[in-house]
């Protein structure tokens, strides 16, 4: 019996005439995720993507399914003739395996063709009457501890008992390409990844403490993007060292330390965005978490950018943030030690920055010279 893999999206159901292209991407991202894994070819089949599966290993590809977004729900499915004889025999083979007697089941039939001679209710009453019989089981529509699924198309019929859920979201790459600002701690990876599940392609940009960039390049924020990879596919890592703006600040009262170095950080990060061919930033910023969070500080710390910056944090409290960062792998290399410019700069930080005293201290330091400087001085890592 041939066995395939049936991969059903939601989101993209709702993309009109631009459901092809989020099709096309959602198929380049299983494939990437199936390297290695399993030589098949994914096909877009009236709603859905399917690929064989026979003699493969299940698991890993359940695992790999697992990080595509776009990715509702997925299942390992028997494939039948589109007709009431062969789904019925189908049907038999694959519940003797998975349902036993006292088992209480309910059949679910979808039709993608709506020419088939039964309806979607007639049919699920001839398979449920043929398994009764045959294997002596209960029907229960409410409460029911088995399900047997059936979709019929127009060329073939799949018939299964389990459905895995997938990430849901959209295909990485259908939503442009984004710089986030990533550092050592546990909202700014977490960031990145809801934003890939919004359909972004996120590259990242760390600003980090040391004269040398290979330092921050065998840190654990190589690590993150390591773990983050799954999901994002090939991403590049850009570094920037700090010093240029510490040294150029030492005389600015210390209060607005903090403030300055976040415009710094999103000058500098407009300048690789372009380079990059993104079109927004993203930060792990949530509203009032830290005294740069404060709304004040937003606004002063914003006013003036180019480009959009994109908070998908904004409204999480930390715990919500830590579940996340639990959830996606990322909270135990994130509270690893490191030495992270934010924890640096920010001494006793205001928390209600006026945006005409920063502009004048940004005057002050010669802001566009240090972040020249420093542009000068990045280094990029190609993950993949």
């Amino acid at each position: 019996m041939r066995k395939v893999c049936v991969v059903h999206y939601s989101e993209i159901g709702l993309k009109g005439r631009n459901r092809p292209f989020f099709e096309k991407k959602l198929v380049e991202n299983v494939k990437r995720v199936l390297k290695g894994v399993l030589e098949t070819e994914v096909e877009r089949v009236q709603g859905r993507l399917v690929f064989q599966v026979d003699n493969a290993d299940l698991l890993k590809i359940v695992e790999s399914m697992k990080s595509v977004f776009g990715v509702s729900w997925f299942a390992f499915a028997s494939v039948a003739e589109p007709t009431i004889d062969s789904i019925k025999k189908v049907v038999l083979e694959e519940a003797s395996r998975k349902i036993t007697k006292g088992d209480a089941f309910k059949v679910e039939v979808k039709r993608a063709d709506k020419s088939f001679p039964a309806t979607s209710l007639e049919l699920s009453k001839i398979i449920g009457n043929a398994l009764v019989e045959s294997l002596g089981v209960e029907i229960s529509l409410k409460n029911p501890s088995k399900k047997v699924y059936v979709e019929v198309l127009k060329k073939e019929a799949y018939v299964f008992t389990e459905r895995i859920r997938g990430p849901g979201g959209l295909p990485v790459g259908s939503s442009g390409k984004v710089i986030s600002l990533l550092s050592g701690g546990i909202d700014s990876p977490v960031a990145s990844y809801l934003m890939m599940k919004r359909g972004c392609e996120v590259h990242y940009l760390h600003f980090h403490p040391f004269y040398d960039n290979s330092e921050a390049e065998n840190s654990k924020i190589m690590e993150i993007v390591r773990k983050l990879l799954p999901y994002s596919g090939r991403t590049t890592v850009t570094f920037i060292p700090s010093y240029e703006f510490q040294m150029a600040t030492v005389n600015i009262p210390a209060k607005y330390d903090l403030i300055l170095f976040r415009r710094f950080m999103f000058k500098v990060a407009e300048k690789v965005a372009e380079t990059e061919g993104a079109k927004a930033l993203v930060t792990g910023e949530s509203l009032a978490q830290v005294a740069s969070q404060t709304l004040d500080n937003i606004f002063s710390i914003s006013m003036g950018l180019k480009m959009p910056v994109l908070r998908p944090l904004i409204g999480y409290d930390k715990e919500e943030i830590i579940a996340l960062a639990n959830k996606i792998g990322t909270y135990d290399l994130s509270i690893k030690p490191y030495k992270d410019c934010c924890s640096i700069i920010a001494r006793h930080p205001e928390t209600r920055a006026r945006p005409r005293v920063v502009n004048e201290l940004e005057k002050k330091v010669n802001m566009d010279a240090i972040v020249d400087k420093s542009l000068k001085l990045s280094s990029k890592v190609i993950v993949e």
